[in-house]
């Protein structure tokens, strides 16, 4: 199912930038909205800014430009944002998404399909430190970042169930890479080894933390975006692995020998304590494979975050 004219909200972040490059790589023609549209108009002339909540401007951008699929990364893009406005994190993220799901069966109505695939979260799943963590688990949110993305996949559980709305959900592990610009504990012990500073966490001895490149998350948003049948409509994507973030600092050690990184024992508090997604699902009927493992995301981190550092001692 290749979409005629997709768009991507929240485009001028981690995620939705890459989508957006990705799609014109393609070929493919791409609408990128965000309330900043910043570098990704670098990629596409069909950039705009849009505020989430203005329905109006986000209906006639889509009339325009004949949208018939849309990948929905705009929002609060962690726990770690907006901890202290709770009230602004549900309006975001609860009612972006309904705006999004009305938006997504108004287009069906008129042109008979719109596929939408809504960026969800691990942090859905709460603390369950078991193995193999299926999308039927049980949810078991205790802050309000995983609360307001299960809001979202409810809202579009009603929309598929009672007005066809075509939505997959994927559930995303910790995305890492180089535009990355939220709280990363690896940029943190990269940055820190690059400037000659000692990095203490006072946690993360032992405590596994499922890191997955940006690329792999990418290519398994434009899998769900372009598959033609599929049973499921929820699919964990991740590396398919949980290591810990002492094997993390090991290998930044092995990359910048000079890197001074201690941690205590026991989990992050501000994180939850999860067993290795599954993603047998996302590989059996999407095709997903990841292809970037832990030492060469980390690799690619280092020499993007060096490449600075050696312009400024270079000037």
């Amino acid at each position: 199912m290749i979409s005629k004219s997709t768009l991507v909200t929240g485009a001028n972040g981690l995620l939705g930038y890459e989508v957006v490059r990705r799609l014109v790589a393609e070929s493919r023609t791409v609408v990128a909205v965000d309330r900043s549209i910043g570098e990704v108009a670098t990629l596409t002339d069909q950039a705009f800014e849009l505020e989430i909540g203005d329905v109006h401007k986000l209906h006639e951008i889509a009339a325009r430009y004949e949208i018939d699929a849309i990948v929905h990364c705009g929002g609060f893009s962690g726990p770690m944002v907006g901890r202290d406005n709770p009230a602004l994190m549900f309006k975001v993220n609860v009612g972006g998404t309904l705006d999004i799901a009305e938006l997504a069966r108004q287009i069906a109505l008129r042109s008979g399909r719109c596929r939408l695939v809504f960026c969800s979260s691990l942090t859905v799943y709460g603390d369950q430190p078991a193995d193999d963590i299926t999308e039927d688990f049980p949810l078991s949110p205790r802050q309000s970042y995983p609360s307001s993305k299960i809001a979202g996949e409810a809202i579009l559980s009603a929309y598929a169930a009672e007005h066809g709305v075509d939505a997959i959900v994927l559930r995303i592990a910790g995305v890492y890479g180089p535009r990355r610009k939220t709280s990363c504990v690896l940029r943190r012990m990269i940055t820190d080894a690059l400037q000659g500073r000692p990095t203490h966490l006072p946690y993360g001895m032992g405590f596994p933390r499922q890191w997955v490149y940006v690329d792999d998350v990418v290519a398994g948003i434009l899998l769900a975006l372009d598959v033609e049948t599929r049973p499921s409509r929820t699919f964990n994507i991740s590396a398919g692995v949980n290591p810990t973030i002492d094997e993390a600092a090991a290998i930044i050690h092995e990359l910048i020998p000079t890197a001074d990184i201690t941690l205590d024992e026991g989990p992050d508090p501000e994180d939850v304590t999860l067993g290795r997604l599954s993603i047998a699902a996302a590989q059996r009927e999407l095709g997903f494979k990841p292809g970037v493992p832990l030492r060469q995301g980390i690799a690619r981190l280092v020499e993007a975050i060096t490449e600075p550092h050696r312009t400024e001692r270079d000037r």
